[in-house]
């Protein structure tokens, strides 16, 4: 539960040594029947050293409400729908008026009423000052009816106690040869008719406990006597008498229970214990001081670092709401832009559909001849490389796909026709690479060399898809040393044969 300072003046103090628990305030039921539950009134009210029902009927005064307390469950109700921190300011008002001292503002007060004129004052314990509050406030006619409890001091109980010996003892026919004193202070502090029937009766008790240690030991001894003695004629002689240690140890003991121990009661000494046991206290104000700085230093640590974990967080929920966002538009924006066929098969192909479901799904697309179906392939595949990739290790990554797709030599054609499409219109800028990837296409047995030659030496084979004559010749041109190498190869083949 959180710990506020007493006092709204005190707020800002961290070393505020009065605290109380905030107050928590819960509105219940609805309609003519809704009412507001204190939860915490008699933490509160004791933090405040007050009864519970001064608190709720000071609220209930204020706002002109009816109040009820119940003592079993700590139940603490006011009519009506009212909001905590209108109830802290009302308590903020009990506080100055029922509470802290008019001259110190210290909450060490205690509430005494004058019956006869129907008053009530604060007497602060720290300063001495009483404060008289004002009789038009309201709840001053219900402390009188309903008093607080009176709870004495240590020193104020010692009195009574004292008092009560006094008029006790009076009643008692003094037998001493000297009466004792009637002087109210003597009287207080020792009655000595009943000292001395104490000390009688002590000292008895004391004869008693000693005679029968005494007899406990003797008898102890006997038996041990007798032992030794049924032992030595036995044979054994182990056993011995009672050492002199044992004698010494039972004549310390005997020595003991002749003490009597007493406290120093001269002036001197007690001055020393009271300046030790208030040593002592100021040490231990000081010692908690020092703790509940450190607790509360400790907690306005964690709550600014709770607070900035938070705004962390929320300023990375926001970051990344952002960035998906920007993705979400940048892919709708590229879905736009790009042929609907080609999207589709792109999305199989990320999503890690085989090349048996591809092969199918291009087969059902409502595109005329396998050339533009093996173009959506192509570009699905190699369309949105990276300017740093290279496309060569692409196409033999992803071979499955064209290899599926290459069941006759139509379908190997038309995968020519689509790399000419896309070397030469989709990336224009790659066409230096249509050597290495024909190699590929040549090595992995994906398109055949008479099937290479035939689309290299018809200018014309990209047509079907709209390929510009300049751009087949830069297709063509880049593919040269591909293609003499493989005519090459073929002569050494020949003239092998040849010979």
């Amino acid at each position: 539960m959180t710990s506020i300072n007493i006092g709204g003046e005190n707020a800002g103090d961290a070393f505020y040594r009065y605290k109380m628990p905030k107050l928590q305030a819960r509105i219940e039921g609805r309609g003519n029947g809704i009412k507001t539950n204190v939860v915490n009134n008699a933490e509160i009210a004791k933090a405040l050293e007050r009864p519970p029902d001064y608190c709720l009927k000071y609220y209930g005064y204020e706002l002109g409400a009816l109040t009820n307390y119940d003592k079993k469950s700590g139940n603490s109700i006011v009519n009506g729908a009212h909001d905590a921190s209108r109830l802290s300011e009302l308590l903020e008002g009990f506080i100055k008026k029922f509470v802290q001292c008019y001259s110190c503002g210290n909450p060490e007060t205690v509430i005494k009423i004058r019956k006869r004129s129907e008053t009530i004052e604060l007497k602060c314990k720290a300063c001495g000052f009483v404060s008289e509050v004002s009789a038009k406030e309201k709840l001053v006619g219900y402390i009188i009816k309903n008093p607080p409890e009176e709870k004495l001091s240590k020193a104020e109980k010692k009195v009574k106690k004292a008092e009560k010996e006094r008029l006790t003892c009076a009643k008692v026919p003094c037998t001493c040869a000297s009466p004792p004193s009637t002087h109210p202070t003597v009287a207080l502090s020792a009655c000595h008719r009943v000292k001395k029937a104490e000390k009688e009766r002590l000292k008895e008790l004391e004869e008693l406990e000693k005679k029968e240690r005494k007899e406990k030991k003797k008898k102890e001894k006997e038996k041990k006597k007798k032992e030794e003695e049924e032992g030595a004629a036995n044979g054994d002689k182990g056993a011995e008498s009672p050492s002199a240690a044992d004698e010494d140890e039972e004549e310390e003991e005997e020595d003991d229970d002749d003490v009597v121990w007493l406290a120093d009661t001269s002036e001197e000494a007690m001055r020393a214990r009271a300046a030790e046991q208030l040593s002592a206290a100021t040490a231990a104000m000081v010692t908690q001081g020092n703790i509940e700085a450190e607790a509360e230093k400790a907690r306005q640590k964690a709550e600014k670092e709770a607070a900035e974990a938070a705004e962390r967080e929320r300023h990375q929920a926001e970051e990344a709401e952002r960035l998906a966002a920007e993705a979400a538009e940048k892919l709708a924006l590229e879905q736009a832009a790009t042929d609907p066929n080609v999207w589709a098969i792109r999305t199989m192909i990320n999503d890690g559909r085989s090349s048996k479901s591809v092969a199918e799904a291009l087969g059902e697309l409502s595109v005329k001849g396998p050339a533009a179906r093996m173009r959506v392939l192509y570009e699905a595949l190699f369309a949105k490389t990276a300017a740093s990739a290279k496309l060569t290790p692409l196409v033999v990554e992803r071979k499955k796909y064209l290899k599926a797709v290459a069941a006759d030599p139509a379908s190997q054609l038309a995968q020519l026709v689509a790399l000419e499409h896309l070397a030469g219109v989709t990336l224009a800028d790659r066409v230096r690479e249509v050597p290495l990837v024909l190699k590929a296409l040549y090595d992995e047995d994906i398109v055949p060399e008479p099937l290479i030659l035939a689309w290299f030496h018809k200018d014309n084979a990209g047509s079907v898809l709209e390929v510009p004559a300049d751009a087949a010749a830069k297709v063509r041109e880049a593919a040269q040393p591909f293609i003499d190498w493989l005519e090459q190869d073929t002569e050494s083949d020949s003239d092998e044969d040849d010979e």
